[in-house]
């Protein structure tokens, strides 16, 4: 009998032991199996994702599967150099090589030293405010690139990031609403570096128009539309802006009156 309890005992072990084996395995969390087994389509994404990148990626304790993912969505969806990318002179508008153009039948190369740098000017987004009509500051698209410490988009933490896609909050307050003395201060003549809301009448028959955009929120970045993508995309992003070369000042060199849109610090 002894013996028999023994056996029991051993055979209730190796069970014991073989469950908490398959739980380690079968039981890890979502986004760990996300990043180490992509099913077959998102395994495709992550391939054509490095297929295109343009620049070369720091994959140094990065998970190599949101970097490929990121890589997809910033380059073949969202067009994020598009938009965040100082362009080639004289035109400024288009972020390709001097001779590889896609718009003037030339082969496509993205430039690197401009990958989104930053840059891009959207002109004012304000609605003229006061007898002088002044609209507002230029809208200047941010350097996305990683700064010294390896974070991207001037040194953004995932979370900080994720809020901004989610929320369109500006972090660095860059453009704030004009403040009662500034509106003041406008109709005088001045130009302050803020966004100007008010009525505005452009037919005195006709009910005012309110202009009241709001200096805390991105006037220009679609984030309502990146709103609705997944935590797990915003974090492939995210890891992918992360893995790619900082450009810093010294390269691009800021506008006019706008410096804190593509500040960055590569460090030494």
């Amino acid at each position: 009998m002894e013996s028999q309890r023994i056996a029991k005992l051993a055979v209730g072990s190796i069970v014991t032991l073989g469950a908490i084996f398959l739980l380690g395995v079968f039981g890890s969390s979502p986004r760990v199996q996300a990043q180490n087994a992509p099913d077959a389509y998102e395994a495709s994404l992550i391939d054509e994702g490095f297929e295109i990148a343009p620049v070369h990626l720091n994959l140094a304790d990065k998970d190599r599967n949101l970097v490929g993912l990121g890589s997809y969505l910033v380059n073949a969806v969202g067009d994020c150099n598009g938009c965040h990318s100082s362009g080639v002179a004289p035109l400024f508008i288009y972020p390709y090589k001097t001779g590889n153009n896609p718009y003037f039948h030339q082969p496509a190369k993205i430039d690197p030293a401009a990958y989104l740098n930053g840059g891009t000017s959207f002109g004012t987004v304000g609605t003229p405010t006061g007898p002088n009509g002044y609209a507002g500051p230029a809208i200047i698209t941010r350097n996305l690139t990683p700064d010294k410490n390896g974070r991207p988009e001037g040194g953004r933490s995932l979370s900080e990031f994720m809020k901004i896609l989610r929320t369109g909050a500006d972090l660095d307050h860059i453009h704030p609403t004009c403040t009662a003395d500034q509106l003041v201060a406008i109709q005088g003549g001045a130009t302050p570096n803020c966004i100007p809301t008010g009525p505005i009448v452009f037919d005195p028959t006709q009910p005012p128009y309110q202009n009241n955009p709001d200096g805390n929120l991105l006037q220009i970045m679609p984030w309502p539309t990146f709103s609705h993508m997944t935590d797990h995309d915003i974090e492939a992003i995210y890891e992918y802006l992360s893995a790619i070369p900082c450009i810093d000042n010294t390269v691009s060199t800021p506008p006019a009156g706008a410096p804190n849109e593509l500040r960055n610090d590569c460090g030494k």
